[in-house]
């Protein structure tokens, strides 16, 4: 427990200052809680050993806390009124790239239609475009030279190059154009870390705790056993009395069903 960081001062209802800070460091004291003292789902370790000084209190590194992240957004990369042979790829359509001469043979083995718009055929064949086919390799020719491997599809194509790093101004152009915010995977939205959303007290996950009203809240955090070792106590007790002091004034103004995190 070396290098705890506590997320706000002690607290002081005579000068509780920000009802909204005073609701918000809830939140932060129990991530706290749940980093010390909460079991993993699968086992009985603890799911961490605790925050140092720079942490931040679990938050989700893939979202950074924001809830969503930006990724390629597979609706656009596929105009399904257009043919292949008319650009209903968009991500290689009007370019000469190997991917077009693979797509071409792609459709040839598997029965799409070149000429024929996507929309009047198997909307399966759109899924496969986006998201590749792996029951066999296509073999293509490109530049006068024979190739042979599989179909990734135009979505992995795209975050290849994005996570490779591409320095191409097309390909940058495609990212942007092709991209937007979606809820990020890591977290689903909640906005903290996946390590932290595993773990539970007395088989509650902190996404149930924050969905608690004050008033159970404040009855759960009473309820809390004293299972710890001395020194763990020690640190234990000091965050559990900030939540429940926090709690307890909440309680007391009245705020009794309001609940932390509402979510999904």
């Amino acid at each position: 427990m070396e290098n705890l960081l506590l997320p706000q001062e002690k607290f002081n209802e005579k000068r509780a200052g920000s009802l909204v800070g005073t609701i918000t460091a809830v939140s932060e004291y129990l991530r706290l809680l749940y980093a010390m003292i909460g079991k993993c789902r699968d086992s009985s370790s603890r799911t961490f050993q605790g925050f140092s000084a720079k942490s931040s209190y679990g938050t989700c590194t893939s979202c950074n806390g924001t809830e969503t992240v930006i990724d390629i957004d597979p609706a656009r990369m596929i105009a399904s009124e257009l043919s292949l042979k008319h650009g209903a790829v968009l991500l290689w359509a009007g370019t000469i790239c190997a991917p077009v001469f693979k797509i071409k043979a792609l459709a040839k083995m598997i029965g799409i239609d070149y000429e024929k718009p996507l929309a009047e055929q198997d909307r399966r064949f759109m899924d496969i475009l986006l998201y590749g086919y792996e029951q066999e390799p296509v073999s293509y020719v490109y530049k006068k030279k024979q190739a042979t491997s599989f179909y990734r599809g135009c979505v992995t194509d795209l975050r290849y190059m994005r996570d490779a790093g591409t320095k191409s101004k097309g390909n940058l152009r495609a990212i942007r154009f092709f991209s937007k915010h979606v809820r990020c995977a890591a977290c689903n939205g909640s906005k903290m870390a996946p390590e932290l959303l595993a773990a539970t007290i007395q088989g509650r996950s902190i996404v149930d705790t924050l969905r608690l009203p004050i008033q159970e809240l404040l009855l759960f955090i009473r309820g809390l056993p004293h299972s710890l070792d001395v020194h763990e106590l020690e640190v234990y007790s000091q965050v559990k009395d900030e939540i429940e002091l926090r709690l307890v004034y909440l309680n007391k103004i009245g705020l009794k069903s309001l609940m932390i995190h509402e979510g999904e």
